[in-house]
């Protein structure tokens, strides 16, 4: 090895070496950030599948993480509620099947409702002709909300939708 390939293998390690302390000092900085501010996050889901009718709201039977409590939720109901003023992102997926008992070419569709309200954007539905067909429902909005607002997902279908492992995350962004 020449003397020029030594001195290129040693700054090479320098900058490597360097690059990776402030890449660890960035990850600590960020870290003190978050923990410091107001952000809270929730995230819910259903272990097993759920039928919802047509008009009726999406219950979540599992809280999987709760961070802070900006947002509150009681496992097996509908409700979210919102304990701190701010601006939040939520995101929902879910996969969604007919069951069998229309056999008819049908709209499966859901929405966020806030307050009662449906927030705009945030309906989805996708149009299956066979019973059993499998769909995915999502959607991702952000809103202001206040404290004491209501959040929850609605079946806007016209007809009763089986839902695997539906899926939510709130999180307060400012």
């Amino acid at each position: 090895m020449s003397c020029c390939e030594r001195k290129c293998n040693i700054y090479y390690f320098i900058f490597s070496i360097s690059m990776i302390l402030a890449l660890l000092i960035w990850n600590v900085i960020l870290t003190i950030t978050v923990a410091e501010s107001n952000s809270a996050h929730i995230n819910s889901f259903n272990y097993a599948p759920e039928n919802v009718k047509t008009g009726e709201y999406i219950t979540f039977d599992t809280n999987r993480i709760i961070e802070k409590d900006a947002i509150t939720h009681q496992e097996g109901t509908a409700d979210f509620r919102i304990n701190q003023a701010g601006n939040y992102y939520i995101q929902f997926n879910t996969t969604a099947y007919e069951p069998p008992s229309t056999g008819k070419e049908t709209t499966l569709s859901v929405y966020l409702e806030h307050n009662n309200a449906t927030v705009y954007g945030s309906t989805v539905g996708e149009t299956v002709n066979n019973a059993y067909q499998t769909i995915n429902l999502n959607f991702a909005v952000i809103i202001k909300a206040e404290s004491g607002d209501v959040l929850r997902v609605k079946n806007n279908s016209g007809t009763v939708i089986e839902l695997l492992q539906p899926n939510i995350d709130i999180i307060k962004i400012k």
